[in-house]
């Protein structure tokens, strides 16, 4: 059995709500865009395995609004976690 590797909360006006578990960075941005289309909102992705914040932003429905979201996350200046705290980043 595969262990779950990485957890998926939502910010809300109180803080983080953890909503999954699951067990690679590729599932956890696949949820991502899942979660968004059920629940637009911010999303933060932690790697269990590091303890660190993986992926933080706004998740939008909208696949025009994600496609121009998904080239400046991939930009350095925007990148949310430095490469060199592992390969568990989105950028």
């Amino acid at each position: 059995m595969l262990s779950q590797s990485y957890d998926i909360f939502k910010r809300d006006t109180g803080g983080e709500v953890w909503v999954e578990a699951v067990r690679d960075l590729e599932t956890a941005k696949s949820r991502l865009i899942e979660l968004a289309a059920e629940a637009p909102g911010q999303y933060v992705i932690f790697s269990q395995r590091s303890g660190r914040m993986v992926s933080s932003g706004t998740v939008v429905a909208s696949p025009a609004a994600r496609a121009t979201n998904k080239e400046s996350e991939k930009s350095p200046e925007n990148c949310a976690v430095s490469k060199a705290g592992g390969s568990d980043t989105l950028c």
